[in-house]
């Protein structure tokens, strides 16, 4: 289902009225398990099936890990390698699934187009997959329960909590990316319904809509040149880089606001995901508020686990750059989210250098009075942000080809 129809509207007062009415609490859980194979089977019946095998494989992965690891201290035959073999495995499966329906087309094509530069005949079929909706998000908390599950820190879950978890309809197929833990200590706690579920929820949901359907879409009509630049002027292409900047922020967060308010209308938390980006100072702190469900995720499973900045600073210019790249192609199977990821992990490392190797130039800026330092450094934050989502919006021949407009002088660097 869609958020914003008609259809999701009525599934989810429907189900609302009868989770606070008619199910009693001890079958809370089963009911938001069957809510959301409803949910989820609506779209695509097919791939309901994968989601719950690889939801059962999570399950019972974390659960062999949790046995072994605690509940026999000692691992009684198993010893610690096995059990992190287990959990490679565990993890294996999870990212192969994401791997073969979402990453295998881009594979067999990069392929195919190196057999074609050595003058070599295709030797990948390229597949037509439909990509389950949603799987990045299932893949993300699967690999989070599995990884603090293997860390001791993720409490022991029965079936029908785990995959109330995984199944949550409000989070299902556009996040906020969730954590188990909190997740469970709510759908644990639950007692009765209260007023503040009902108008936080509406107001959230409300705004979402309005965030979408108002603003997001209507920038629409001013996007367009960004998928067909050809002759397109500079004046237009930058309306097109600014308002595609409005409509994604928009169309993301009003989802976000939907879900949220949809959780909440069922007495759920869920992560907040946007903190006013645009306003922010530097393009660490946009990532610490643009998709923060997607960005603590990267930062606690992806970067930490590299080495962070724990070692020299080419170490952690690597780790941010890995992490990054690896972000972009989350976003999307394609070469230019690759390069939007590199743009944005190139920008981090530049200001990390900035801030442990200028530090005459820092003093030198601390001097200057605060409103102007942050007003400059807003302005230039948005922009370069602004910038890269031409990467983000369009193919690479494209993005360049307009960057070539945009910045005219550089022209010569960026048409091929």
């Amino acid at each position: 289902m869609i958020f914003n129809t008609w259809i999701y509207g009525a599934f989810l007062a429907t189900f609302s009225i009868l989770y606070w009415t008619v199910i009693p609490s001890r079958g809370r859980p089963t009911a938001l398990v069957l809510a959301g194979l409803v949910f989820y089977t609506y779209y695509y019946p097919v791939h309901t099936l994968l989601i719950v095998a690889l939801l059962l494989a999570a399950y019972g992965f974390g659960a062999v890990i949790y046995r072994i690891k605690f509940e026999k201290p000692h691992g009684g035959l198993v010893s610690s390698s096995s059990i992190k073999a287990i959990f490679i495995v565990s993890l294996a499966v999870c990212l192969g699934a994401l791997a073969y329906y979402k990453y295998l087309k881009l594979f067999a094509s990069a392929l195919n187009h190196l057999s074609g530069v050595l003058h070599r005949e295709s030797a990948f079929t390229v597949p037509d997959l439909v990509v389950p909706l949603g799987l990045s998000f299932f893949v993300f908390e699967f690999i989070h329960y599995l990884a603090d599950t293997y860390k001791g820190v993720a409490p022991k879950a029965g079936l029908i909590e785990f995959t109330a978890f995984g199944l949550f309809f409000p989070t299902l197929v556009s996040g906020p990316i969730k954590r188990f833990q909190p997740f469970l200590e709510q759908l644990r706690g639950q007692t009765a319904f209260r007023l503040e579920f009902l108008s936080d929820g509406l107001y959230r949901i409300i705004i979402g809509i309005g965030k979408k359907v108002i603003i997001a879409d209507s920038m629409l009509y001013y996007t367009w040149p960004l998928a067909n630049p050809a002759g397109v002027s500079a004046q237009d292409l930058w309306v097109a880089v600014y308002a595609f900047a409005v409509k994604i922020y928009f169309d993301f967060a009003g989802y976000s606001d939907i879900a949220i308010g949809s959780a909440r209308l069922l007495g759920f938390r869920v992560p907040e995901n946007f903190n006013r980006p645009y306003l922010q100072p530097n393009i660490a702190s946009f990532w610490n508020n643009w998709h923060m469900s997607l960005s603590s995720w990267i930062r606690d499973y992806l970067y930490i686990p590299l080495g962070g900045n724990r070692g020299s600073l080419f170490f952690t210019i690597r780790n941010l750059l890995v992490s990054m790249v690896l972000c972009g192609l989350w976003h999307g199977a394609a070469w230019n989210f690759a390069v939007w990821g590199f743009y944005h992990g190139v920008g981090m490392s530049f200001h990390r250098l900035y801030r442990k190797k200028a530090s005459a130039i820092v003093s030198y800026v601390e001097k200057l009075p605060a409103p102007l330092i942050k007003t400059v450094s807003v302005v230039l934050t948005f922009h370069f942000v602004c910038v890269g989502w031409v990467f983000f919006a369009t193919n690479l021949r494209n993005a360049f080809y307009i960057l070539g407009v945009l910045f005219e002088p550089l022209g010569i660097i960026f048409r091929w």
